[in-house]
């Protein structure tokens, strides 16, 4: 099943989304389900590679393997069924629940994602470069113009 389907309660959507295969979608207004379901455990997926399809949101079952994934849009929900979670399984994630071309852009930028997401690590990064410059600034260009002049 390929096509959207409508459904007014959470409780409904989510039974007949696991009955579903893959690639089927449910929508939920908004006016019928204001938030997100009670009975699911989510986290907001921030991925760089989730397919957000013009959605302002994009949440994931907290669950490795076969899970459902919630976009928000501002009158209505969509949900999915996703084979693997790219917050614990990146790889069978690419290979199984996305396109290829943006397969390929996601494994290839996943070490660059993993490395920024950290703070710490992206002000040490930055910090590094500036020390790297300062010091290629004197110990190559200063000494240089000083060797010119004299």
């Amino acid at each position: 099943m390929g096509g959207d389907v409508t459904l007014n309660s959470w409780g409904q959507a989510i039974a007949a989304i696991r009955g579903f295969g893959y690639g089927a979608t449910i929508r939920v207004p908004k006016v019928a389900e204001p938030t997100l379901p009670q009975s699911v455990d989510l986290r907001l997926s921030n991925f760089p590679w989730s397919i957000h399809k013009g959605a302002t949101r994009v949440y994931r079952e907290n669950t490795p393997g076969d899970h459902l994934q919630i976009r928000e849009y501002p009158d209505h929900w969509t949900v999915q069924r996703d084979r693997s979670n790219p917050h614990y399984r990146p790889v069978s994630h690419a290979r199984g629940d996305i396109p290829a071309t943006t397969a390929a852009v996601s494994v290839a930028t996943f070490p660059v994602f993993t490395a920024l997401s950290s703070l710490e690590l992206a002000g040490q990064l930055t910090a590094q470069a500036t020390d790297l410059s300062m010091a290629l600034f004197a110990d190559g260009v200063v000494p240089f113009v000083n060797a010119v002049l004299n």
